[in-house]
Order: structure tokens, then C-alpha cells, then sequence
């Protein structure tokens, strides 16, 4: 067997060191190779390669791609045109047929990439991660001269398998070092214990990490520190509410919230909504509505049902006994006039009372009995009747009060006569100022027995009754009638102002009623 290869290689040696007595050109070799193209006899592609030199397959030519690939791991196709001496174009027909035909192989911007390439890339990424705790994919990116987003395809579907370490906003962490800010996170949101910006919580942990690290330190994104708070508030492990992804309300001071308003409520019986607001509590009034439905919202503050039924219990027994009452004078003082108009309204007493003319409300507070309205009246009818009998006596003129039906008419009268001998017919004559005090009123005829004829001044005479005023008008007109035989003619009459002003009648009714005089003026005796 031995002696036989022996002996073929002796043949193969002396046929190569023999000469050829017949020597071919390159030109007839082309032009051999083209007749057997044409006869058939060569049925597949022949390639040049760039030389011009040799022929090569294309199943040559993909073999030595794959080669090459294997050999490199990545390879782009400018590269293995020049290192295979074969046109750009040719390679690029042939790479597309190698990566279909190969799933391992991936074509990206002219490079073929196999999979063991990014298996040894992912590898040498850990390598560096484990020792510096942090990679950011835009370095990895420009080392390897690919673009960010295919980094990221990448290294995503080898993270916990070949690269140890945990992908987060364009960064790599180490799973020491994400244990290290979950520990921080969860420490500083631990430790709030009023409502904050979780934003701001995080600028302060990362200053933190940059005076322990110094400038070369790593640098963690704010949303690697939101997504681990989100994962620790889902687990349990930080209890409170987030409002728009930043408003952090921790649950220790929602339930301090809550106390500090059932303490003030169940000890004050009412909580002010600034309270509420000093507290961070948002729309105070809607929260004490829900958390209190059978409480009152009024203007300023938020009242126990109670209050209602103590300002009840005294209005129903001023009005039982004929009184008044000031609310204001009952209700706590944090209760203004608005809110204890609004108190009076719900109070069942109050409502019965108004409903049958039994009570009035005046100046949104007072509560008036009309037992107490008609005694007052009564008493003041009596002292503005003497008091006009007095001021007539006072100057001289008998005055001839009207019934007490007409005196509460309410309406003012003023009287005036004079005598001016030489005329003809008795007229009306207006009144003359002769003092600063005296006040101009309507002049009418020489009453029946009720007039009095002055040569120097006219006297002001306080009449009750528009029907008294017009049976006296009457009355004088007939009475010159009588003296004169005709009826007088009529001259301008001029406004009266009213003998009794505001000031006057409520003196009269302060001393009539003085427990009014707490109330603090006129303008709150006025009605609503």
C-alpha cells in the first residue's frame, strides 16, 4: 500500500516537472473558456475577479464569505471585496445571499454581523460593566461604531444571562449598584413625612452620589430613581399616593391629616377651612363634605350639626316668649353674619315662625318676635302722640289728634295758617323760615275750630294720617267758604319734611326697648 502511494506520487512529481510542448496564452484561455460557455459544457456563473487574472465561482466566492465571517465575527463588504480581489458588486449579491440563507447573520449598513460576534461583544461589555458598576449606551455605541438603538437590541435580550446588570434610561447598572439606590430611594422617600416633589428628592440623591463618587463618579437619571420608586410603592414597601406622576403624599401624613381634623372637629365642633389649607389638604370644603355628611359648610367654616340645634333651642324660646334674639350673640365667634344668616334658615323654629308671620329677621342675624314688634310699636304710637301734644302746647296751637287708626298711617302732616286781614277771600299762605330750625311744610286752610290766625309766623303742627290731612284740607276749605262766600284760590304748596328723623325715632325706640342698643346703630334695626 505504501509502496503504491509512493509510486503515484513519483508520477504526480515527474508530470509537473515535465514541460508542456504546447503553452497557452491568457487571451486563449478566455477565448477557450467562452467556447465552452457557448457549447454548454461550463453551466455555471464565472466571476472575474478585479485583476482580470482568475475566474472564480460564485459558490467559490460565498464560501470564502462565510469564511471570512467565521474567521472575524463581523465583516463589512468594502472589506471583503478588497481582501477577495472581487468587484463590490458581486460581494454585495452574494452577502445577501449568505445572510438569508444563514440566520445567525445579520446585514446592517454593509457589515455582516453573526451572533457569536455579539455574544463575545456582550461579554467583554459585562467584563467592563462588573468593574465600573455603570456603562452608558451611547459609549458603548461609539466604540463599536454602531448606532445606540442597535446596542439596545442588542444587549436586551442577553441582559441577565450573559450581561449581569439591569438596563435603565440609556444606562447599565450593576445589580449591586441598583440595590445600593433602591436602598437610597426607598430611605428618602421613608423618611418624608409631609407632601413633596419627588423631582426635587431625586436632584438631592443624586448631589449625594456625586460628593461620594466626585466628578467621575457615576450619574444616575432621574428616571432610574422614579422607576424604582414606582416598583417599591407596588411591592409595599413605601406606603402613600402619587397625584401626576410627581406629587408624593405620604401615608403617615394622610393619616396625621386626618387626625389633626377629627381632633379639632369633635373638640371645636367646627374647623376652619384655612386649617384645612395649612394642612395641604386641596378643596377643603368638598373634603370635609365627604368625610363629614351630616356637617354644614358654611362661607368661612365647617360647622357640627349641634350648633343648629342650639341656635334653634334659643330662637324657638325668644319667639315662644315674645322676645328677640341676636344669633350672633349665641353663635361661637368664628361664626360671621353670612354664615349665621344661612345657620338661622336651617333652624326648624325659625322656619315654622316665618312661615306663619310669627317672627322677622333683620340685619341677616336678629330674630324678632312680632309679640315684641307690636309692644313696641304700641309704646311708641303713645309716646309720639304726647310728644306731639306737648311740642303744639309748647307753641300755642291746639292740635286735634286724629284716632289711633289714622296715627298708624304713619305719615306726617304739617299745618300752617295766617291771617292777612286787608284781602278779600282767605288763601293759603306759605310758610316763612324765620329760624334755622324751622322746616317749610304744606300749608292748608283755617281748619273748623282747629286754626289759629297769627300776624307774625306760622306754627308747624304734626298731623297723623294722610286721611286726617286731607279732612282737614277739607274741612278749611269749607270754613272759607262759609267766611269769604267763595272758595279761596290755591297757591303753591311746598314739600314738608318730617317732624320726627331717624335719629328721633330711634331714640324713642331705644328707650322704649333698650337692650336694641347693643345692636350698635340704626342701620342694624333695618330689616333684610
Amino acid at each position: 500500500m505504501d509502496a503504491e502511494l509512493l509510486e503515484l506520487q513519483r508520477q504526480l512529481e515527474a508530470a509537473q516537472s515535465a514541460r508542456s510542448s504546447v503553452r497557452l496564452s491568457e487571451r486563449n484561455v478566455v477565448e477557450l473558456v467562452q467556447k465552452l460557455q457557448e457549447r454548454g459544457l461550463i453551466d455555471f456563473e464565472l466571476l472575474h475577479t478585479v485583476s482580470g487574472k482568475e475566474y472564480i465561482t460564485s459558490d467559490h466566492l460565498k464560501h470564502e464569505i462565510k469564511v471570512e465571517i467565521k474567521k472575524r465575527g463581523r465583516a463589512s463588504l468594502v472589506d471583503l471585496s478588497d481582501t477577495l480581489g472581487v468587484d463590490l458588486y458581486h460581494i454585495e449579491r452574494q452577502a445577501q445571499k449568505v445572510v438569508t440563507e444563514d440566520p445567525a447573520l445579520m446585514l446592517i449598513n454593509a457589515e455582516i454581523m453573526s451572533q457569536s460576534y455579539w455574544d463575545t461583544v456582550t461579554e467583554e461589555i459585562n467584563e467592563k460593566l462588573q468593574e465600573r458598576s455603570q456603562i452608558a449606551l451611547a459609549e458603548i455605541a461609539a466604540q463599536l461604531h454602531i448606532g445606540s438603538e442597535l446596542v439596545l437590541n442588542i444587549l436586551e435580550p442577553r441582559l441577565g444571562t450573559i450581561v449581569q446588570g439591569r438596563l435603565e434610561g440609556g444606562q447599565l447598572y450593576t445589580p449591586a449598584y441598583v440595590s445600593r439606590i433602591t436602598a437610597m430611594v426607598r430611605g428618602a422617600t421613608r423618611g418624608l413625612t409631609v407632601p413633596t416633589n419627588l423631582p426635587s428628592v431625586w436632584n438631592s440623591l443624586q448631589q449625594q452620589l456625586q460628593e461620594m463618587h466626585g466628578a467621575n463618579g457615576v450619574s444616575v437619571e432621574g428616571s432610574f430613581f422614579q422607576s424604582i420608586f414606582v416598583a417599591l410603592l407596588k411591592e409595599g414597601a413605601v406606603l402613600g399616593s402619587v397625584r401626576a406622576g410627581v406629587h408624593w403624599t405620604p401615608a403617615v401624613f394622610a393619616h396625621a391629616q386626618k387626625e389633626s381634623v377629627d381632633a379639632f372637629f369633635s373638640q371645636n365642633s367646627y374647623i376652619g377651612y384655612e386649617v384645612l389649607q395649612k394642612l395641604v389638604i386641596p378643596q377643603p370644603k368638598q373634603y370635609l363634605e365627604a368625610r363629614y355628611p351630616d356637617g354644614i359648610a358654611l362661607e368661612a367654616v365647617f360647622v357640627h350639626p349641634s350648633v343648629v340645634d342650639m341656635l334653634d333651642a334659643a330662637v324657638g324660646d325668644a319667639i315662644e316668649n315674645g322676645q328677640w334674639i341676636d344669633s350672633l350673640s349665641i353663635l361661637p365667634s368664628y361664626i360671621s353674619g353670612p354664615d349665621a344668616t344661612k345657620i338661622l334658615s336651617l333652624c326648624p323654629s325659625f322656619q315654622k315662625a316665618a312661615k306663619s308671620s310669627k317672627a322677622v329677621l333683620f340685619g341677616g342675624s336678629c330674630v324678632f318676635s312680632n309679640v315684641f314688634i307690636k309692644g313696641i310699636f304700641d309704646q311708641l304710637e303713645k309716646e309720639i302722640d304726647s310728644f306731639g301734644i306737648k311740642h303744639s302746647a309748647g307753641q300755642g296751637t291746639p292740635v286735634n289728634m286724629n284716632s289711633s287708626s289714622e296715627h298708624r298711617a304713619g305719615s306726617v302732616q304739617y299745618s300752617d295758617t295766617k291771617d292777612f286781614g286787608d284781602n278779600d277771600a282767605s288763601s293759603t299762605g306759605a310758610s316763612s323760615d324765620r329760624g334755622p330750625k324751622k322746616k317749610r311744610g304744606k300749608a292748608t286752610g283755617s281748619a273748623k275750630g282747629g286754626a289759629v290766625e297769627k300776624d307774625d309766623d306760622e306754627e308747624i303742627i304734626p298731623v297723623k294720617g294722610k286721611k286726617a290731612h286731607r279732612k282737614n284740607k277739607d274741612i278749611g276749605s269749607s270754613g272759607d267758604a262759609k267766611r269769604g262766600g267763595k272758595k279761596a284760590p290755591e297757591k303753591p304748596k311746598e314739600e314738608n319734611t318730617n317732624i320726627f328723623p331717624d335719629e328721633l325715632i330711634e331714640q324713642k325706640v331705644l328707650a322704649v326697648a333698650p337692650e336694641l342698643e347693643e345692636l350698635g346703630g340704626s342701620d342694624d334695626l333695618n330689616g333684610p
